[in-house]
């Protein structure tokens, strides 16, 4: 029988997944460097995170490894998003049968998070399992989502998981756009507009035709486009703004731009360079330090579309950039306790959650799936 791709690199990385310091650094001389590694490592954590946040009593995972809270103890949708990209990034790495059924069974839990009561179309909630129809719910919560399990279908091919990323991208659609004015709000309390919900549906609406073939997710994505190029651009920095009245930018959003850019590229049949894309990397990288300290769920975000890119045009400055921070979580971001409850540079956050662990471990993943330059 052959063996995994993750299986082969296990071998070489055993002793890196198994004994990091107690400070969470590694061993001296232990160099953790090949894509491979990196995906042996995000398997060998990601057992062992699934294993020590799950809740046998309300089957699912908890936020935080303290039962702080202990009414309502499970991940909201925002601290499990990373978990379940871990999950499709490492199937998506290394199809094996397990890997798969790892993000089938994931997707059966994420399914809880939907609220079908929610006027006028369902949406997913910030906490699995309540119906209210009144209840308070984030735009951008059900983009990521529609991202995860846009990623789900790509890991499994499983129709179930694209209807479960519609559910999602038809609320931001239907009511997270605003008729007048256009943007899209941040929650349905419409307090403010956000770019983070705006720039998933136009990544999600590509994938989504790209998927299905369906026009209207085009032309719901290029509408959305239209909007941000024009209303919410940050000339300065050649970036997507928050809204049309605050220019600031966030590296995971436009993550998801140039990730909707080069889907935008496939379905024009654009050959060669996606010169969109390359433009919004060019300018996140003058606008983005090249050491990503803002979270580790959303430069994991960022890095992820930054690889993807990669993937494409083959530059490796591109590489160099997600490499050199996987390093450095690698490297600084392991607790006491072995699991990455620290902060990329070294620190240690107040709480232990499942997000920030969960992320690095996303990270390594993604990263796995990669191959690196070739050396000169």
């Amino acid at each position: 029988m052959r063996r995994s791709l993750a299986a082969v690199a296990a071998i070489a990385c055993a002793a890196v997944a198994a004994h990091a310091s107690a400070e969470g650094q590694l061993p001296a001389g232990t160099t953790v460097t090949s894509p491979a590694q990196f995906l042996a490592l995000a398997e060998a954590d990601l057992a062992r995170t699934r294993r020590v946040f799950w809740n046998p009593s309300l089957h699912w995972y908890d936020q935080r490894l303290s039962k702080a809270h202990p009414t309502a103890p499970l991940a909201s949708l925002w601290s499990a998003f990373p978990l379940f990209e871990a999950l499709d990034a490492v199937a998506i790495a290394d199809p094996t049968a397990a890997n798969r059924d790892a993000v089938r069974s994931f997707v059966a839990g994420a399914e809880r998070y939907y609220n079908p009561n929610l006027i006028p179309v369902g949406a997913y909630s910030p906490y699995p399992g309540f119906q209210d129809p009144r209840q308070h719910t984030y735009f951008d919560d059900n983009g990521w989502w529609e991202l995860a399990f846009l990623d789900a279908y790509r890991a499994t091919g499983d129709r179930r998981d694209l209807a479960d990323a519609e559910r999602a991208f038809r609320f931001i659609a239907v009511s997270g756009w605003d008729p007048n004015g256009g943007g899209v709000w941040w929650e349905t309390l419409h307090h403010h507009k956000t770019s983070e919900p705006l720039a998933a549906e136009i990544y999600g609406g590509f994938a989504l035709y790209r998927a299905t073939g369906d026009r209207s997710y085009l032309d719901t994505a290029d509408k959305f486009l239209a909007w941000a190029d024009t209303e919410s651009w940050n000339s300065t920095k050649h970036l997507v703004g928050r809204n049309a009245q605050d220019g600031t930018v966030l590296d995971y959003v436009e993550g998801l731009m140039i990730g909707a850019e080069l889907e935008r590229c496939q379905i024009l049949h654009i050959h060669g360079t996606c010169r969109a894309a390359e433009a919004l990397a060019r300018a996140s990288l003058k606008a983005f330090p090249h050491v990503a300290n803002w979270t580790p769920a959303a430069d994991t975000l960022y890095l992820r579309f930054m690889l993807v890119l990669y993937e494409q045009d083959r530059n490796p400055a591109l590489y160099g950039l997600v490499h050199d921070n996987a390093e450095r979580a690698l490297r600084k971001a392991r607790s006491a306790d072995g699991l990455f409850f620290k902060g990329w540079d070294g620190r240690l956050f107040p709480t232990r959650l499942l997000q920030p662990d969960a992320a690095t471990l996303a990270l390594f993943a993604w990263l796995g799936g990669a191959a690196a330059p070739r050396a000169r």
